[in-house]
């Protein structure tokens, strides 16, 4: 594609170079940069594009895009803003994927996965060919990809989005993260259903308070609703009451157990086993009958439903739809092992999300419950203490340990967990080595008793300063239990 050609897609843009140069591909990272390559010098957290320049050439980038000059001479696309300038010339060298997909965006701080889950799951049993991307997982007709951020950088989208159409994709479900909406990585999208799930408190370090993350999670409401699409809207929230009342509008129904909700539950049954309940809905009532446990699913299939028959499917391929999903990696994931006890994975790692999570299942009945979860380094301090008085209202041993660390030393981040210990008298444990916390969990655990291992859910590694370690809250578990059961001879009768 040519360099001028690339200049025209992003309104505003300045071209300093020859319009025929031709660039074969488009790199963020000086480490991806090939032969032909525009680089594009964005700001990051810690460090500048621009810096990086002299090494995106090295290694054959023969143009930039920036809001400055480069240090150097080479032809360059100059734009106020690059990250928008990047998301319009990728959408362009990519051909548009965007406009050949009927688009589904979920977005809130608790309930993205489980939503797109289901709204995908309704997708392909009513024989669509479907796509989705987001925090566990990103697949494309059924082929499965790797996943690291809940919304990926604008030129990673892009291209995710040319292989979804190219491979027949037709319907393409997202999780938008409130850094994405901000940061401009889904510009010029425009989504069929959007589905607004909660708000609560979580990036703050990123955001700088609470409604600006509101306005950041609304930009997918007023900028990327298609003109033909769907706002559904979490009605039992707070902000979502807020965000009902600003969008009000045939363009936009509503959620939840509050009286006046489009899509609602009645005569409601949960158990370990799941959840049945009649979903009203405007084009009539539908019987539900899912494997998720709890209420906060409950929430989680209302708005997927409502999302699915804002894409054109009838009420009963909504509710059957998603009540096809059985479960989703990491999110209330049972761990089995022949122990007389449950065991359950989950990716709770907010205030809010542990608080919906623990009492769900102290709903079940269990003898006891002994919460191990831990908070990230380097983000929200605030909801620390927080999520150690919610787990100490709510469980009858509580393990505070590590979660990511990242550059922040884990002893000083259990330090400020235990601050909401203070006004509690449930037995507590800091222990830095999360294996060594999970151990004691389940050595501690007893007949009928509940382990609860919160904040990773599906992660696979843990980071520790500059390194990612392998660490599986579910394999690490799952080693534990079998270790157990052979120094029991099976009994798995703990001390």
């Amino acid at each position: 594609m040519r360099l001028g050609s690339l200049a025209e897609a992003h309104p505003g843009a300045t071209l300093h170079g020859p319009e025929d140069l031709e660039i074969s591909g488009l790199s963020y990272d000086s480490r991806a940069a090939a032969r032909g390559h525009l680089f594009a010098a964005l700001h990051g957290v810690k460090q500048d594009g621009l810096d990086f320049v002299k090494s995106a050439k090295r290694r054959g980038a023969v143009a930039v895009l920036s809001d400055r000059t480069p240090p150097l001479a080479i032809p360059w696309i100059e734009a106020a803003d690059p990250r928008a300038a990047l998301a319009d010339l990728a959408a362009a060298y990519f051909d548009r994927p965007a406009e050949h997909l009927t688009l589904a965006g979920v977005t809130g701080t608790n309930g993205k996965t489980t939503t797109a889950f289901l709204i995908d799951a309704a997708l392909r049993q009513a024989s669509k060919v479907t796509g989705l991307l987001g925090t566990v997982e990103t697949r494309i007709a059924g082929r499965p990809k790797d996943s690291s951020l809940t919304t990926p950088e604008s030129l990673d989208l892009q291209h995710l989005l040319r292989e979804m159409v190219d491979e027949g994709v037709t319907h393409a479900t997202l999780e938008v993260s409130s850094h994405a909406l901000v940061q401009e990585r889904v510009r010029g999208l425009r989504f069929k259903a959007a589905v607004f799930t909660n708000l609560t408190r979580d990036h703050l370090d990123f955001h700088g308070g609470f409604e600006a993350y509101f306005a950041a999670k609304k930009l997918l409401f007023t900028e990327h609703l298609h003109d033909e699409g769907t706002a559904i809207v979490n009605l039992d929230d707070d902000h979502g009451s807020l965000l009902a009342e600003a969008l009000r509008g045939p363009r936009c129904q509503t959620f939840g157990f509050t009286p006046g909700a489009h899509f609602r539950p009645e005569s409601l049954d949960i158990s370990l086993h799941g959840v049945r309940f009649l979903c009203t809905t405007p084009k009539g009532p539908v019987e539900v009958n899912s494997p998720l446990v709890g209420l906060f699913n409950v929430s989680n299939l209302l708005g997927a439903i409502g999302a699915s028959m804002a894409l054109g499917l009838s009420p009963q391929e909504a509710a059957s739809g998603v009540s096809s999903l059985g479960g989703v990696s990491g999110r209330m994931e049972r761990i089995d092992e022949g122990q007389p006890f449950s065991v359950i994975v989950d990716y709770a790692h907010t205030d809010d999300a542990l608080r919906n999570l623990l009492d769900t299942l102290r709903s079940l009945k269990p003898k006891r419950i002994v919460t191990v979860f831990g908070c990230g380094g380097d983000r929200d301090r605030s909801k620390r203490p927080l999520m150690g008085s919610v787990a100490a209202q709510r469980s009858d041993l509580v393990i505070a340990t590590s979660d990511n660390p990242r550059s922040e030393p884990p002893s000083g981040i259990l330090d400020e967990i235990a601050q909401g210990f203070k006004n509690h008298t449930t037995p507590f444990k800091l222990i830095v080595d999360r294996r060594q916390a999970i151990d004691l969990a389940l050595r501690s655990a007893g007949p009928g008793d509940l382990v609860v291992i919160a904040g990773k859910g599906h992660e696979a590694t843990q980071t520790i300063r500059e390194k990612k370690l392998p660490f599986d809250d579910r394999l690490v578990a799952k080693e534990i239990l079998k270790d157990l059961g052979r120094l029991d001879g099976g009994s798995h009768a703990h001390p």
